[in-house]
């Protein structure tokens, strides 16, 4: 499994350098420009978790498959590697973004380690192993051109259930964004950070369930 773990990180090391320059630079521009100073959190964090799913284009590419199932390695190892080298991969990510927030906190004269910023960000990470846990799935399942639109159909999907829920919320006369404040606020920020804590572990253990019975049952 630790091979299968070293070959993603090799295959997405020079984009990733890239992505992540690119990323940093936007970031930077971001503060510069006046946006909030987690921003660079989320944004660093949520683009390095795309990374997660299309190491499995690299493996489909040239009947990839048949040959690495071909080595000491089982269809099981394929699916844990895959979702260790998610979870580096989007922690490294977070850390690095969360690193940057902090700076930019402190260049603004702001309170660095404020508590309620520190919780935005563990909600970035969040958002980022759901939505990795949505993708992998999705990508196992669908190959060649299917698999290419998981991704723009991944985030449309998120943001018509965002918007549909928002309107549907002002249609039956409930302000969203004040009840969601309102429940937060109530929970204090040991329940938000339990909560969010238990949606990760939730979202990635069914995910990586459903992953392991769609690679058992795939056929190369």
């Amino acid at each position: 499994m630790k091979g299968l773990i070293v070959k993603d990180i090799e295959l997405t090391k020079n984009q990733g350098k890239t992505l992540l320059i690119l990323a940093v630079v936007i970031a930077v521009f971001l503060e510069i420009s006046g946006m909030g100073s987690d921003f660079a959190t989320a944004y660093i964090t949520i683009i390095f978790s795309l990374f997660a799913s299309t190491t499995v284009s690299y493996d489909e590419y040239e009947n990839g498959f048949p040959f690495l199932l071909s080595l000491p390695v089982s269809r099981r190892d394929y699916v844990n590697a895959k979702y260790a080298f998610s979870g580096i991969l989007i922690l490294t990510a977070w850390i690095i973004g969360t690193v940057f927030g902090l700076v930019f906190r402190g260049i603004r004269g702001e309170e660095v380690f404020a508590p309620d910023k520190l919780g935005a960000t563990i909600g970035y990470l969040a958002v980022s192993v759901v939505f990795v846990a949505v993708m992998l799935p999705l990508r196992l399942k669908f190959e060649g051109d299917k698999g290419k639109l998981i991704l723009p159909l991944v985030i449309a999907g998120a943001g018509i259930i965002l918007y549909g829920g928002v309107k549907l919320a002002d249609l039956s006369g409930i302000d969203a964004e004040k009840e969601a404040l309102r429940i937060l606020n109530g929970m204090g920020t040991a329940g938000i950070l339990g909560m969010l804590a238990a949606i990760m572990v939730l979202a990635a253990g069914i995910s990586w369930l459903c992953s392991r019975q769609i690679m058992m049952k795939k056929e190369f």
